[in-house]
């Protein structure tokens, strides 16, 4: 495989997989007075905010190799 069609393939991977987390970003779920709950769902956004900057960043580099 070609090193522009090994970068192509990373980078298509990187854009559907930041494109899904993107999608989730706001889901809001039922919430039935259970505090972990409430836990669970703050801490899967701050996962999944992080996770998106990551990608992103390494996005970035690839692109930039």
């Amino acid at each position: 495989m070609a090193h522009k069609d090994v970068k192509s393939a990373v980078l298509d991977e990187l854009e559907s997989r930041i494109s899904r987390l993107e999608e989730h970003e706001d889901d809001h779920k039922e919430e039935n007075g259970n505090p972990y709950e409430k836990m669970n769902h703050a801490l899967s956004h701050v996962i999944g905010h992080s996770l998106s900057k990551e990608l992103n960043d390494l996005k970035d580099f690839v692109e930039g190799l």
